[in-house]
């Protein structure tokens, strides 16, 4: 009887993983002009930018 292996994520689908958070990080700063968020929450909205960036370029290399 053989044992089911699981594989361990590839590189490729790491790569989609951070190009994806990226993506996702870099557009949460849009969210700052809704009123329903409390103002403590989207201070911090601004910053969530630039590590967007560097999931990109992360995501852009491990490709």
């Amino acid at each position: 009887m053989s044992s089911a292996k699981q594989s361990p994520i590839s590189k490729v689908q790491l790569s989609y993983l951070f190009f994806i958070i990226g993506i996702i990080l870099m557009l949460i700063p849009d969210l700052n002009g809704l009123g329903f968020l409390p103002a403590d929450v989207r201070q911090y909205f601004g910053v969530l930018f630039y590590p967007g960036i560097i999931c990109i370029v992360i995501g852009y290399i491990l490709k």
